[in-house]
């Protein structure tokens, strides 16, 4: 995945702190519902191969498969509890209400699951790819 962004300072370790624009998935074109995160920058740290210096707009790259996992893992987890409770509670002989509540009970396990997973989870790497013109 190859973003656009500006170097702010140079880190330890041959790094670089670099402004990227935070996306979302309506791409900024909607229609002002103020939930939108879109435009507000993010600092990343980048491996700065090429030595850029703060103020240089570059080009980042990450590992695009590193963010489907995560995507995927925060998604999923939880609509498969969600599920998942149902149909235990269903197999239990529960009411409609109870199922209902512990699918919601499970999807809630589900996201504190993501949640503890998330801290574990590998850390996005970027680096830096070259200047933007």
């Amino acid at each position: 995945m190859k973003q656009n962004g500006v170097v702010t300072k140079l880190l330890d370790n041959g790094l670089a702190e670099v402004a990227v624009e935070r996306g979302t998935a309506c791409g900024g074109h909607c229609s002002g519902c103020g939930e939108c995160v879109y435009g507000k920058r993010i600092l990343v740290p980048a491996v700065n191969s090429i030595f850029a210096k703060p103020g240089e707009n570059v080009i980042i790259e990450s590992e695009t498969g590193v963010i489907m996992q995560t995507a995927l893992l925060i998604y999923m987890v939880p609509v498969v509890m969600l599920f998942l409770g149902y149909g235990l509670g269903a197999l239990l002989g529960q009411s409609q209400g109870r199922c209902i509540a512990m699918s919601l009970l499970s999807c809630a396990v589900g996201v504190g699951i993501v949640t503890l997973l998330g801290r574990r989870h590998k850390k996005i790497d970027y680096r830096i790819t070259g200047y933007q013109h």
